[in-house]
């Protein structure tokens, strides 16, 4: 079985197609070759904590790229060979990243309305899918500045946006979806008990 840049198996899409809460989904990690997830990124639903496991792995791919990105102001020390290479596994990764981000998001937008929490808190849903947008935004700007000869300067910038991503949307965003749908009286809990 092959992986992609971002370390995901083809079966391991299978994982995105369900959006029950952890109640009812599919085990994860016994598919995943990923390391656990820290407690504080742990959302108790499955599918969302698998696709995390993959940002995470996604983001030690990322510093694998270039050996020196955090001190490397661009590429000009290095030999054609060595350029080409770094800006050929950052475009893959980048498309890796961008499908993956477009999968993820749909998935918890999808949970967004599935869970109803779309008809209760319209606010806080417009806030978690602009959060969405700016992230996927941002990475398209990532691409469209891509230069063979400022690829660290890149890594860098992308690796900044992941850390934001993990350590504020996570917490603040996901956190609040998987609350609303693990609660006692959740739809989505309720249909997982009634599909068991």
């Amino acid at each position: 079985m092959s992986k992609n840049s971002l370390g995901l198996a083809q079966s391991a899409a299978s994982e995105r197609e369900t959006s029950l809460p952890a109640t009812n989904a599919p085990h994860a990690a016994q598919h995943s070759v990923f390391p656990a997830l820290p407690a504080e990124l742990n959302t108790g639903l499955h599918l969302i904590d698998f696709e995390h496991q993959v940002l995470l792995n996604s983001m030690a791919t990322l510093r694998q790229v270039c050996h020196d990105f955090s001190t490397r102001q661009d590429c000009s020390g290095c030999d054609v060979s060595s350029r080409n290479q770094c800006e050929g596994n950052l475009v893959s990764l980048l498309g890796d990243l961008l499908a993956f981000i477009m999968d993820h998001f749909q998935s918890e937008e999808k949970m967004m309305r599935d869970s109803l929490l779309v008809l209760v808190n319209r606010d806080l849903c417009d806030a978690h899918m602009e959060d969405h947008a700016a992230i996927s935004s941002t990475v398209q700007q990532i691409v469209a500045a891509l230069d063979p000869m400022q690829t660290p300067s890149l890594i860098r910038e992308l690796d900044a946006l992941l850390h934001r991503w993990v350590n504020n949307h996570i917490g603040l965003h996901d956190m609040w979806l998987a609350r609303w749908i693990e609660r006692e009286d959740s739809i989505l809990r309720t249909a997982a008990k009634f599909a068991g």
